[in-house]
């Protein structure tokens, strides 16, 4: 671009080749802006449905959530139970027995409920093992009956938009 300066500028005023590209950039600008503004029109109606279809299932998915994250607490209040009032290690951290901090056992509890399963905490006992297991059981539950009731929400949903309205009754 400085070259360019360099060579135009002997060759032609420089306000007069300012007020060219100018213009040229303002008749891109006007022949592209009627596409611009239909495109933007769309955009904006897709995004209005959009929002309106999600603020449907803003409380069954709320309700979702919240029955999700007591299992969570639940879970690991359990898992710091056991491991810090009884006797025996009962998860291994980093391949040693170790007792689990409360947001160990958070961390522990969602892992396995969402069936990650990283292996940096390992049920070590029995118990562990088994409560681990109803843990995933139960999430895997959980997420089926969840999506399940969200999909039936919705249906319901759109049955109930699609009649029309009867006055209620007196």
């Amino acid at each position: 671009m400085l070259l360019l300066s360099h060579v135009a500028e002997p060759l032609a005023n420089t306000g007069v080749v300012l007020i060219a590209a100018m213009t040229l950039i303002g008749l891109i600008v006007f022949t592209v802006s009627r596409d611009v503004a239909v495109f933007l029109v769309d955009a904006g109606l897709l995004f209005e449905e959009f929002f309106f279809r999600i603020q449907r299932l803003v409380v069954p998915a709320f309700a979702f959530l919240t029955f999700y994250s007591l299992l969570i607490i639940l879970f690991a209040s359990a898992y710091h139970i056991l491991s810090q009032y009884t006797g025996k290690p009962h998860f291994y951290v980093g391949g040693s027995p170790q007792v689990l901090s409360f947001s160990e056992s958070i961390y522990f509890s969602i892992v396995s409920i969402s069936t990650v399963g990283y292996g940096d905490i390992v049920p070590h006992s029995s118990v562990a093992r088994l409560l681990a297991s109803i843990e995933v059981v139960c999430g895997f539950m959980l997420l089926l009956f969840g999506v399940s009731e969200l999909l039936e929400y919705t249906r319901e949903r759109r049955e109930e938009d699609g009649k029309p309205r009867r006055p209620p009754r007196r």
